[in-house]
């Protein structure tokens, strides 16, 4: 709606509330009845200015008002606009800072929410796996009074993540996925390569079936693929068969004329777009994963316990027991650090599968 067309009401000279109070009950009013929605931008300052006839320092502190209580967000770009319309009066906001919008971080996401008491909202932004925009939105988001938490994922390369946060004092803060070495906050993580190396070991017997074990990897690395792999590798050792990576590019094609695996290899997949590759190859070859190749993929997904020709094994932690724990720590105030295990879901894509 254009800003000239609300009806924003007027104020009451005799009242005893100040004017930026009421200013701010009567955008409130908008957005209660429906006239203003999520992500919608609200009047200028100089809007506000001349229509209430107020200072310009009054419409700030309205719009500041609204800011403090979490259903106005402000932009130097966009000015200001509606954030959290679903937000009731008077919950404490617990803000969740995540590398990436995928089906298995939502678990912890769900994990949370039905875990914590009422009186509590959570938020969810996406970093990208970018420090600059995580540190943009963990200090835009700091200092506001009803932050009961602020719960982040950090990026895989850590390293200006731990040089920022080890100056933060531990209170809000619980990282979630992976620690970060050198700062005070508390984590609830997964060891990348011995809690993958455990899982693996737990299903020895089926995997001793295979001729050799291959991790297909974007080109690009990042400490956390590296500590994967490394468990990986300390599993073939002790299995006694050959580790071997393949590093793919990003488009489809590039990925196409990199997948060199043999007949009898045990494969396992970074991500999605690598999966599916890897499921194209093995059709054109008329080779059936489970029979042919083992197949595992990296992290649990909507579809993999479904999916066809066969249901993928999948190696994954238990992302609903971070966001669980993490409960925990918005309601106690304090956890010890956790590392949370992960497990070998067997299916139809390795032989042996139940």
């Amino acid at each position: 709606m254009n800003e000239l067309d609300l009806k924003l009401g007027s104020i009451n000279e005799k009242s005893a509330d100040p004017k930026f109070i009421q200013i701010a009950h009567r955008i409130r009013e908008l957005i209660d009845a429906g006239q203003l929605a999520c992500g919608d931008k609200l009047p200028s300052v100089n809007r506000i200015i001349e229509h209430f006839s107020v200072s310009r320092d009054t419409a700030i502190k309205a719009y500041q008002e609204l800011k403090n209580l979490g259903i106005v967000e402000s932009s130097p770009c966009k000015g200001y606009f509606v954030g959290n319309v679903c937000r009731k009066e008077g919950q404490k906001r617990i803000i969740l800072l995540v590398d990436e919008l995928s089906w298995y971080k939502d678990k912890i996401y769900q994990g949370l929410v039905d875990h914590l008491p009422e009186g509590f909202y959570v938020e969810r932004f996406c970093h990208s796996d970018d420090f600059d925009l995580l540190k943009l939105l963990y200090e835009r988001h700091c200092s506001r009074p009803d932050i009961a938490a602020i719960l982040i994922i950090p990026t895989a390369g850590q390293s200006r993540d731990a040089q920022y946060f080890r100056f933060i004092n531990p209170g809000k803060i619980l990282f979630l996925d992976r620690r970060v070495p050198g700062t005070p906050h508390s984590a609830i993580y997964q060891d990348f390569t011995a809690g993958l190396y455990e899982a693996l070991d737990a299903e020895r017997n089926t995997l001793a079936t295979y001729r050799r074990l291959v991790f297909v990897t974007r080109l690009s690395a990042n400490p956390v693929t590296e500590d994967i792999a490394q468990g990986f590798t300390l599993f073939c050792a002790s299995l006694g068969i050959p580790f071997a990576r393949i590093r793919a590019l990003f488009t489809e094609t590039q990925i196409r004329g990199t997948l060199a695996f043999e007949h009898g290899d045990l494969i396992v997949t970074l991500d999605d777009l690598l999966l599916a590759e890897v499921l194209r190859s093995c059709e054109e070859r008329a080779w059936m994963p489970g029979t042919d190749v083992g197949l595992i993929a990296l992290n649990d997904g909507p579809f993999y316990s479904r999916l066809r020709p066969v249901p993928i094994s999948t190696l994954s932690a238990d992302f609903y027991r971070m966001g669980e724990l993490a409960a925990s720590f918005v309601t106690s105030g304090a956890i010890e650090p956790k590392r949370i295990p992960a497990r070998l879901a067997v299916r139809a894509s390795l032989a042996g599968h139940p």
